[in-house]
């Protein structure tokens, strides 16, 4: 019984770990562990952009979103519908006097299914994707990306590559949501491999 115990343990050690949506960056990319309060302009600048995770095992009956097509890059986007259960991920970056741009990717726990943009889209998204806790620039129009200085960006399977730019004389804030298939809660995969355990225990 306390190796069944301890084996128990450690598989919700091991889903705990891989309920971590956001697993790596790149480049001029920081990590941040938990949201922010804000990502209003002015609120959070610096040499990098900023990634975080947003709600997870979010279901919707309907998301828009401005990209579909997996891979694919911003230069040819795919607007389309999604419907299901989902998690959600912000890249934010507002640069500092003379910082104008920051490319870096950030990779995912699972494959990028949709990613939101357009200024109108990212608004629309804010409350049901959005951080709890977290103020967004809801209605501003110098979000997302494409609006003075161009940005680009592409994805591949669960990474994505960016190169976002924002001019600080206008006041722009260059943001992506990235939509992600969803990764098994914690206690969902725990109790599948505590019921599997136990099954096994009793054929003994």
């Amino acid at each position: 019984m306390k190796n069944l115990t301890a084996a128990l343990c450690a598989m919700i050690g091991l889903c705990g770990a891989a309920n971590a949506a956001i697993t790596g960056v790149t480049g001029q990319t920081t990590w941040l562990g938990s949201p922010p309060a804000s990502c209003v302009p002015l609120a959070l600048t610096g040499f990098n952009a900023y990634a975080w995770d947003e709600q997870q095992n979010i279901t919707l009956a309907t998301l828009a979103v401005d990209m579909t097509n997996n891979p694919g890059t911003s230069a040819f986007m795919i607007p389309g519908l999604l419907g299901g259960t989902f998690d959600s991920h912000f890249i934010h970056f507002e640069g500092i006097p003379g910082v104008i741009s920051a490319q870096g990717t950030v990779t995912f726990a699972t494959n990028i299914v949709g990613v939101i943009v357009k200024p109108l889209t990212l608004d629309n998204s804010d409350a049901t994707c959005g951080s709890f806790g977290t103020v967004y620039p809801t209605t501003y129009p110098f979000r997302g990306i494409n609006t003075t200085i161009p940005s680009f960006f592409s994805i591949n399977a669960n990474t994505i590559t960016f190169n976002l730019a924002a001019l600080s004389a206008v006041g722009e804030v260059a943001q992506i949501r990235v939509i992600t298939d969803a990764v098994p809660a914690p206690g969902a995969c725990a109790l599948l491999g505590m019921g599997g355990m136990i099954a096994a225990r009793r054929r003994r």
